[in-house]
């Protein structure tokens, strides 16, 4: 009993294998007897039938473009014209139509790994090619003109997925269409059939895999950021240096989350992922009353260093704080010197020494990310460089 159970969860799992592929159903030579742009009767090379299934040349239509059961009977099952009609899929003008062609597509991953042969029939011109194994043009099995078998190998891995296409054109009389293989070291030809299904097939693609990415936006103090324009942007893969284009764009919600899925494939492109700056909306920058109050009120930080001169003497140092304290608590009611200086200069490392004004060229003033303001520290005696204070922006 334990045995019978068993071979039944194998033939479950056996007949319940995928099948589905891909299937075009073109009609061909408009139809009639007519040439088409880079063909004529039977298709005679490669070439001749990449233009009779291409929609762009004149004399070729889509009749209907779907996925079929390709162990089914719309499936290449149609022996050799026995029994009359076995291949029935779609045609432009059902099973008695004549100058059309049939395309199935998809991926397979073979039961077992090895050297196959094939040999494959249709009425009339046909082509079964596997990509990616080294054949010219991926031909497998090929034959151009009035029907016939045609015969060819594959070595294969039964771990790999591979993509396929199965080529089919009827010039005129009884269609017909039939696939054959022979396990490795096998002797015998199988068709292809529910019982004979030679593989795993799909329709999509099983080796795509979707760029997805999610992530935080976070301020200076781990605060999260809502709001913020975040962007995927992409590059084909191993591309030689870097040019981005952005493919996506989302923002981040209360949270400071973002999130992105996207339809393209990973192993076609590398990606990165870019914050957009908002624009910086602290008041004008010759505000110097926001900067006094600042000195004051502002909360503690050790994120970034900034600095002001306000004495307009060139340089920012502990004379620009007593000028702002003494403004602060009344000693004076404006500053000396006319307008203070309009410059905020920016330190993002710990500014241990600062240049003068006049030469320093570190200004990031209106660059976003850089949040904290800074001034010297009163705390300490204004001996340990900076006192921080608090502005709208962080990083």
């Amino acid at each position: 009993m334990k045995k019978l159970t068993f071979i039944l969860v194998l033939l479950s799992g056996f007949i319940n294998a995928q099948t589905t592929v891909n299937l075009r159903s073109l009609k061909t030579h408009y139809g009639n007897q007519s040439t088409g742009t880079g063909y004529s009767g039977n298709a005679g090379s490669h070439s001749e039938f990449d233009n009779m299934v291409n929609l762009n040349s004149s004399g070729t239509t889509l009749h209907v473009d779907t996925t079929v059961d390709i162990t089914s009977y719309q499936g290449p099952r149609g022996g050799n014209h026995t029994p009359y009609q076995q291949w029935n899929p779609p045609r432009w003008n059902g099973p008695g139509s004549d100058r059309y062609a049939i395309i199935y597509t998809g991926w397979f991953k073979p039961n077992k790994s090895g050297t196959y042969s094939f040999r494959t029939y249709t009425d009339d011109s046909h082509e079964f090619m596997i990509k990616g194994i080294g054949k010219t043009n991926d031909i497998v099995t090929k034959h151009y003109g009035w029907n016939t078998w045609a015969y060819g190998t594959a070595t294969l891995d039964k771990t790999q997925w591979y993509e396929f296409e199965y080529r089919i054109q009827n010039y005129g009389g009884v269609g017909a269409a039939n696939f054959q293989y022979i396990l490795p070291n096998g002797n015998t030809y199988n068709q292809l059939s529910p019982n004979h299904p030679f593989a795993e097939w799909t329709a999509t693609d099983p080796n795509f895999e979707p760029i997805t990415h999610t992530g935080y936006v976070y301020g200076a103090e781990e605060e999260a950021l809502s709001g913020v324009t975040v962007e995927l942007k992409t590059q084909n893969k191993n591309q030689v240096g870097f040019s981005y284009t952005t493919q996506a764009t989302t923002t981040t919600d209360s949270n400071g989350y973002y999130s992105f899925n996207t339809t393209l494939d990973y192993n076609d492109y590398d990606y990165t992922i870019d914050i957009v700056p908002p624009v910086l909306t602290i008041p004008t920058l010759n505000d110097i009353s926001y900067f006094t109050s600042k000195l004051i009120s502002g909360a503690y930080n050790s994120k970034d260093y900034w600095r002001m001169d306000v004495n307009n003497d060139g340089k920012f140092s502990v004379a620009d704080l007593y000028s702002m304290l003494a403004y602060m608590n009344g000693i004076f009611n404006q500053y000396a010197n006319t307008t203070p200086s309009t410059t905020v200069f920016h330190y993002q490392q710990n500014p241990f020494y600062w240049d003068p004004l006049e030469t320093d060229t570190d200004d990031k003033s209106e660059s976003f990310g850089y949040g904290n303001y800074s001034l010297f520290d009163r705390n300490n005696g204004d001996s340990t460089i900076f006192y921080i204070i608090r502005a709208g922006h962080k990083n």
